[in-house]
């Protein structure tokens, strides 16, 4: 029998083939992820508390087991920062709308944002506005806030910014108005 050996050489070039089938897609993924992702504006607190008229929303507030500390009664008028993304029903990109659904996060290409009830608020704008529609974007939203009367698991978004005003906002308006 003959025994089969292999060269220094060929060991390592089975090594880097295999480093790269594997590391390629982790790679991808990784970057995809990292560039597609959105800062969560969830855990970060206003610097003030209000900007004239309006209270500045501090999502974290929101969950329901905080909900009772929070500042943000119904009939308040809010301002809050988020990402724009579509309700239950599917919205084209570019597509002009007068509802829409505020997260705290955007996710990313790999993982869609998570759509938890007490993270989510339902936008209504005003009569004859519109904005037009940009998943994933971020917004700037102005309007008076409620507690969604829906209840149980098959209910959307808790909160509900009725009567809003929306623009879009720029990714240093996070560090200008947030700590």
């Amino acid at each position: 029998m003959k025994k089969l050996t292999a060269s220094r050489q060929d060991n390592i070039r089975a090594l880097v083939l295999i480093a790269i089938v594997a590391g390629v897609p982790i790679l991808g993924t990784i970057y995809v992820t990292a560039s597609t992702s959105e800062p969560d504006l969830s855990d970060l607190t206003p610097i003030a508390q209000s900007a004239g008229n309006y209270l500045v929303l501090n999502w974290s507030q929101l969950l329901q087991e905080k909900a009772h500390d929070s500042n943000i009664r119904t009939g308040a008028e809010v301002q809050a920062l988020g990402y724009m993304l579509d309700s239950d029903r599917s919205t084209r990109k570019d597509q002009w709308v007068q509802d829409f659904v505020l997260l705290p996060e955007a996710g990313n290409l790999m993982h869609p944002a998570h759509r938890i009830r007490d993270q989510m608020i339902a936008v209504h704008l005003e009569d004859g506005a519109r904005i037009q529609f940009a998943p994933r974007a971020l917004v700037w939203v102005w309007g008076n806030f409620r507690i969604s009367a829906g209840l149980g698991p098959g209910a959307e978004a808790r909160y509900v910014l009725e009567r809003a005003r929306a623009k879009p906002a720029e990714r240093a308006d996070i560090q200008r108005y947030f700590k």
